[in-house]
């Protein structure tokens, strides 16, 4: 499985959590890279800034209301994934994102997933995970091996658009997708515009799967790009 890892460049604890990751992935061979991330200060710079939508009644929008640097970070994160789509498209084979502060834990299992595949599923909302709320850390993934978003995964879209009440992946942190998904996902945006990186991978967008034993868990809490590091 190709992929890259995104961190931030300049960032101390940023790269070094990349350079972890790195070895990790590397040690269970998987064909990974370091890719430099997009920040507040370099997202405006990039073609899908100036060139792409926001979706109405959007998170994206609420944080450009309520706080432009955050909302710049959110630009940042979202347009590094949607820069990973096209690479996939252009490269034709699925690919995984990975954040700096990943962690492998196997090999690569060959799943035939379909359009976007969770790689670190087990973890992810289990605290310290930010996503580890009180109404969401009991959830339990199920199956094992490869499987379909269940019916009762807690986290929906809760915005009045044309996403609304789809399943929503839970973070960005580590996920596979295929062409096919990729395709899906840069035409769900022309169509409709961006939201926050998570917001837009959506069970309206794309067939979403999870797979366990999960091959990837977090080495720290907060560090994420998703959020914006300091």
């Amino acid at each position: 499985m190709k992929g890259q890892i995104v961190y931030i460049e300049g960032h101390m604890e940023s790269e070094e959590q990349a350079q972890q990751a790195l070895t990790s992935f590397k040690r269970w061979n998987w064909d990974v890279t370091l890719h430099k991330g997009l920040t507040a200060e370099t997202v405006q710079d990039t073609e899908e800034f100036k060139n792409l939508d926001i979706i109405e009644k959007s998170r994206l929008l609420d944080f450009k209301v309520e706080d432009y640097h955050k909302y710049l970070t959110k630009m940042a994160c979202a347009i590094n994934n949607i820069q990973f789509w096209k690479k996939v498209i252009e490269y034709d084979e699925p690919m995984a994102f990975i954040e700096h502060d990943a962690i492998c834990n196997t090999s690569w299992d060959s799943y035939e997933f379909e359009d976007y595949l969770i790689l670190n599923c087990e973890s992810v909302f289990k605290p310290p995970n930010k996503l580890g709320l009180l109404q969401f850390m009991e959830y339990n993934w199920k199956t094992f091996g490869l499987a379909r978003w269940a019916e009762d995964y807690p986290l929906k879209y809760h915005k009045k658009n044309a996403w609304f009440n789809a399943s929503m992946a839970p973070g960005t942190g580590a996920y596979a997708m295929s062409p096919q998904g990729a395709k899906k996902m840069i035409k769900a945006i022309e169509t409709h515009g961006m939201d926050q990186s998570d917001f837009m991978i959506n069970s309206k967008n794309v067939i979403m799967q999870t797979c366990i034993p999960s091959p990837v868990t977090f080495n720290t809490v907060n560090l994420s790009t998703s959020y914006g590091i300091q």
